[in-house]
């Protein structure tokens, strides 16, 4: 396999006998972000854990290529990352999405919470969850993950803790829990499916937490100083990533 090459992600859909159709939304990206010309080789993965290596036919308007090499691409994770996470203002949810993707949360829930700043009609909504969509996937082709993240559609804080699932893991950092750390919370956990919640800016209330832990989620500290929401739940899938897999 050549070193280097652009990776795209194409749905196994678009993966024919020995020809691979990009969908258009590429075209643009490829032909004058990139300057691919035919001739030129990529990467391609379908997402089931499978990768192409690919020689560019055709460019616009849909991009083909012949397919020169398939290969298994890479293992799962061991453990499924949720992340709820509360909205937040400006490009903040973008951060944490991109960076979260990278490192390989598996799953996004943008909900709303007492405390958040930010208002989406549903129109709005729709929207911000289509953008959040592919920010995740150029996340995964750019960190050469072998699946893609998903954005759920905006929520509720009180639907999510509602729909918690038997035999997955659930916590909450919160600054003011001083009995038990994420890393006490973690030590000899086998757990395959982990779900965890990040408040808006400031914070979840204290109601807010009290449901959470009626619904069994578990509080949590991730030491003396205050993160950012920003930060916060890039820290924690960092964190969940290293020690669970």
């Amino acid at each position: 396999m050549k070193k280097n090459l652009h990776r795209f992600y194409v749905p196994q859909k678009n993966i024919l006998d020995n020809t691979v159709i990009f969908p258009a939304e590429h075209a643009n990206h490829i032909k004058n972000v990139l300057r691919m010309k035919t001739g030129d080789y990529c990467l391609v993965f379908d997402g089931t854990g499978f990768e192409y290596e690919l020689l560019l036919e055709k460019i616009f308007p849909e991009p083909e290529g012949r397919i020169m090499s398939r290969y298994i691409a890479g293992t799962p994770d061991k453990t499924r990352i949720t992340l709820v996470q509360a909205l937040a203002k400006g490009d903040k949810m973008d951060l944490i999405i991109q960076k979260c993707s990278e490192i390989g949360v598996d799953i996004f829930i943008p909900c709303k919470s007492e405390r958040t700043i930010i208002k989406l009609d549903q129109a709005g909504a729709v929207k911000k969850q289509e953008r959040w969509q592919k920010i995740a996937q150029s996340a995964a082709e750019q960190s050469h993950r072998i699946t893609i993240p998903k954005v759920e559609p905006v929520t509720d804080l009180a639907a999510v803790l509602n729909e918690a699932k038997p035999g997955q893991m659930a916590i909450i950092p919160w600054e003011n829990e001083k009995t038990t750390s994420l890393k006490q919370a973690l030590n000899g956990s086998e757990a395959r499916d982990i779900i965890y919640f990040i408040g808006p800016e400031g914070g979840f209330s204290e109601q807010e937490i009290a449901a959470a832990q009626k619904a069994g989620v578990l509080p949590v500290s991730l030491g003396q100083r205050i993160l950012r929401t920003e930060t916060a739940g890039i820290v924690v899938a960092a964190i969940l990533r290293y020690e669970l897999d």
